[in-house]
């Protein structure tokens, strides 16, 4: 079982496109209207400099 010990401001995720693990914080997400009434938040990916969508 999987337990969280501390909870951090960082968070991390992988980008698809490269393989590159991407930490990150709020204040890099981009919230991004994708349709009406539609918004996706997403950062940009140092690496390959392409979109990546965060959860």
């Amino acid at each position: 079982m999987v337990k969280v010990i501390r909870y951090g401001q960082k968070r991390r995720i992988l980008c698809e496109t490269c393989g590159a693990l991407l930490e990150f914080e709020k204040d890099n997400v981009k919230t991004v209207q994708t349709g009406m009434n539609e918004y996706e938040q997403q950062i940009e990916c140092p690496a390959c400099h392409e979109i990546v969508e965060v959860d």
